[in-house]
């Protein structure tokens, strides 16, 4: 599968999943359908050209592993942010968490601190920069958590440790599977998985 296929995928995931112009607090989340489509794209685009880069390792094994990593990237933004605008962009004083946490994909950051090399604002500046950094805390995660259990390594991802926040990753895991179940992917034999 190509990026631009996979993302236009993801694209119809979120447009059916959150069509964009409902949020409508903070003020700075606000924006037009039309506008919040094409900031969708541009989300789906970064995305999906992190999960298919031969130079990123996937999180899944097995057919569709890219794939179904993009899934999850896409789900753990959707639990993370909602694909919000404010968030995205880093605007108003509700885009950031607790003030640690950056980007759609909220990449924890302590003060003065960096995520997989870069500041929190570089991760707002850069959404493709924002996605990586994400991946590579999930790629690290997995081995880091392997002893804790098969699902450990998106513990750690939600909740910093590997033996917290079993139910956040259930959901983001979750979010992943039922969209791959609901919204096929696309191409011969593509079938249906999960995380």
């Amino acid at each position: 599968m190509t990026a631009e296929t996979l993302a236009a995928w993801l694209l119809s995931v979120m447009l059916a999943s959150a069509p964009p112009g409902r949020s409508r607090f903070p003020s700075a989340a606000k924006e037009t359908a039309e506008a919040g489509q094409d900031r969708y794209g541009a989300i789906a685009k970064d995305i999906a050209e992190v999960a298919m880069d031969p130079g990123e390792a996937p999180v899944f094994d097995g057919p569709h592993a890219r794939e179904r990593t993009a899934a999850l990237l896409l789900a753990i933004a959707w639990h993370e942010s909602g694909w919000r605008r404010d968030v995205d962009l880093g605007l108003g004083p509700f885009a950031r968490g607790t003030g640690r946490y950056h980007c759609i994909m909220q990449v924890a950051v302590d003060r003065g601190k960096h995520a997989s090399g870069w500041s929190g604002k570089q991760l707002v500046e850069d959404r493709e920069r924002c996605v990586r950094a994400a991946l590579d805390i999930l790629q690290r995660a997995r081995g880091a958590c392997r002893p804790q259990g098969p699902d450990a390594w998106m513990r750690l991802y939600v909740s910093g440790q590997c033996t917290r926040g079993r139910k956040a990753a259930d959901e983001r895991l979750g979010t992943a599977r039922r969209w791959l179940s609901l919204y096929p992917l696309p191409g011969p034999a593509a079938g249906k998985g999960g995380g």
